[in-house]
């Protein structure tokens, strides 16, 4: 991840991760001229994917108590529960935060959304239109729980308070290490006084909302750690807030940053470079971005595989063919040594075949196999072409995923494999004229609709049938096999909780000038 946006309600601010933090590359509005100096700061720079860090006042908490299930049951019941709590925006997100110790011990299920889809929407459009993928949208609040190890927390109930720009303390409830609650308060100051009574006001308001939600006790005690700068770490000694429930720690950023990796923290009281910086740094699983908002990202990380795959094969053939050759490279000054070890080798070689038996058939298989050895050394494999009409062809159905690769080289397009080509046809071996892959893949998501899964695998190999060069495209096995001249028959496998119904494709690529 190297890009991160970090949205409030009035602001996006583009941070790039380097090994040692993150540096701030620009800040824009949320408007119509925003929007267009974003449009061309990004469309000149990489189209790596994005994440989306958000800190808006609009981000709502609620936590309610449903049925504990398991498995899929459990993400049908709370995705239904989320729809019902937050109808009007798509930006949805719930965790499990705890169980009931008594009665039914229902799950604890805190939904989240963004209530306020105006924020998110624009940006989203701006992205989609120079190409950039989105990896992720993520919650400030949850990314706050990354910080109770370094700065040793230890108490159950801990309220984390840091200022945010364009004047926000953000406050977040965190209760036995999980996030139950979040708000972001507006406000403004003008002095380091002033900051530390708005900070002990919000706090108090805070406390007793949390006792009307009944998260906390009013005989429980709560600490509160406020992120600040050298500055306000000096006017906070000379402060008294603690009350008989509630006492208060100063945590300075530039020595908290310095414990997480974050070697040169910017001198400010503004903690947003902290939080752009763990969501770099950590494996932060999406919060609100749908599957359609994660196609283009789904699309990304499968031309990455494509191209990993095509380097390991560059990669073997390079070191198969040209080992020998870079050793002589390196190490020039044995030359001669070689030669001489080579010659000798070499003789004793042709005075020992001189005395073995030369039986016919060991001979045409060995005349076989230097054919067909010189023919494909003679051809230097490049698949770029059928890499970039299949993982176009799985873009389009983000539900079909991939599992297995293979090809081979052949003169005949209804060739299965290597084998069929016999030795009738090995008098006459040539370039190869035709690329042959076997896909092998699977369902995402299958719903045990034998239909939609084969309507989706047709539509795959329809698409990829239609393609310059495609001379056939053939489903070879379905989830489930309904022709008439075969035995009924299914696969369907158990991913985790998951049914995954596989299939396979045949493809075959007509080469043109010789190339593969």
């Amino acid at each position: 991840m190297s890009q991160i946006l970090y949205v409030t309600g009035q602001s996006i601010t583009l941070y790039t991760k380097s090994r040692s933090g993150v540096e701030l590359q620009d800040r824009f509005t949320c408007d119509e001229a925003g929007y267009s100096s974003l449009r061309t700061t990004l469309s000149a720079g990489s189209a790596n994917p994005i994440a989306i860090l958000v800190d808006l006042i609009e981000e709502e908490f609620r936590e309610e108590s449903l049925p504990h299930t398991l498995g899929r049951d459990r993400s049908r019941l709370h995705a239904r529960h989320a729809g019902k709590l937050f109808r009007s925006t798509p930006f949805r997100s719930y965790r499990v935060v705890g169980r009931q110790k008594s009665g039914r011990r229902d799950d604890q299920v805190l939904f989240t959304a963004l209530t306020n889809r105006d924020n998110i929407e624009p940006l989203l459009n701006v992205l989609h239109e120079v190409g950039i993928p989105v990896s992720g949208i993520h919650s400030l609040p949850v990314l706050t729980r990354c910080l109770l190890k370094p700065m040793g927390v230890k108490n159950n109930h801990a309220l984390i308070i840091s200022s945010q720009p364009d004047g926000g303390l953000r406050e977040t409830f965190l209760r036995s290490g999980k996030v139950h609650f979040s708000r972001l308060a507006p406000v403004s100051e003008k002095t380091l006084e002033d900051y530390w009574r708005l900070v002990s006001s919000e706090a108090q308001k805070t406390q007793r909302y949390l006792h009307t939600l009944r998260l906390l006790g009013y005989n429980e005690p709560l600490e509160v750690y406020v992120l600040m700068d050298k500055d306000r770490t000096v006017a906070f000694e000379r402060q008294q807030l603690d009350t008989d429930s509630m006492s208060f720690s100063a945590v300075d950023l530039a020595d908290l940053s310095q414990q997480l990796g974050y070697k040169h923290y910017p001198q400010t009281h503004y903690s947003d470079a902290l939080f752009s910086y763990l969501l770099g740094r950590n494996a932060i699983r999406n919060h609100y971005a749908g599957p359609a908002h994660l196609r283009g990202f789904r699309a990304w990380q499968m031309a990455q595989g494509l191209r990993a795959a095509a380097w390991l094969v560059a990669v073997g053939g390079s070191t198969l063919a040209g080992m020998n050759t870079v050793d002589g490279m390196l190490m020039q000054e044995e030359k001669i040594q070689i030669e001489q070890a080579t010659a000798q080798i070499t003789d004793q070689y042709h005075k020992a075949t001189n005395q073995l038996p030369i039986e016919p058939s060991a001979a045409l298989a060995m005349r076989d196999a230097i054919r067909f050895a010189d023919t494909v050394q003679a051809r230097d494999a490049d698949l770029d072409h059928l890499f970039r009409i299949t993982g176009k062809a799985f873009a389009n159905q983000p539900n079909l995923a991939m599992k297995k690769f293979d090809w081979f080289l052949t003169q005949q397009p209804t060739a299965v494999s290597l084998s069929d080509l016999g030795d009738d046809n090995m008098e006459g071996f040539g370039p190869a004229r035709y690329l042959v892959s076997s896909i092998t893949g699977h369902l995402r998501n299958f719903d045990g609709s034998f239909k939609r899964a084969h309507e989706q695998i047709e539509a795959l190999s329809s698409w990829l049938a239609r393609q310059p060069d495609v001379v056939e495209s053939r489903i070879v096995r379905n989830p489930l096999e309904t022709r008439a001249d075969a035995a009924l028959q299914g696969s369907v496998t158990k991913n985790g909780d998951d049914e995954s119904a596989e299939f396979e494709l045949r493809i075959v690529l007509e080469l043109k000038d010789e190339t593969v």
